[in-house]
């Protein structure tokens, strides 16, 4: 039988500032985006919060409709041209979008051991 330890993450970083707003992720979104892209930090808990921070690394107006792309194309899997219909945005800005939040992610540094 093996125990897994979670350390739990603290709910305030995963909050993204927006235009005076902020836009708070679920946990469960987090995870699920995490688990489409694949691992890509050493720990659970530090996908997540790499996540938050390529996400916080777009300008402002780019983050919520990042957000909602990567939820339906790595989290839902559904193909780009359908995800960016699906929230009326040009499958070329979407493009460019998800690439930006994918060198983001690349460029995050992850959270200390």
């Amino acid at each position: 039988m093996s125990l897994e330890f979670v350390v739990p993450v603290d709910t305030h970083d995963l909050r993204v500032p927006l235009n005076g707003l902020t836009m708070r992720l679920r946990l469960s979104e987090l995870e699920t985006v995490a688990a489409g892209l694949g691992e890509f930090d050493a720990s659970e808990e530090g996908d997540l919060i790499t996540l938050v921070e390529a996400l916080r690394r777009l300008p402002t107006n780019d983050r919520a409709p990042a957000w909602e792309l990567a939820m339906r194309r790595f989290g839902r899997h559904e193909p780009l041209a359908q995800a960016a219909g699906a929230i009326g945005m040009d499958l070329v800005v979407a493009r460019d979008l998800v690439e930006r939040f994918a060198r983001n992610l690349t460029a995050a540094t992850p959270p200390d051991q």
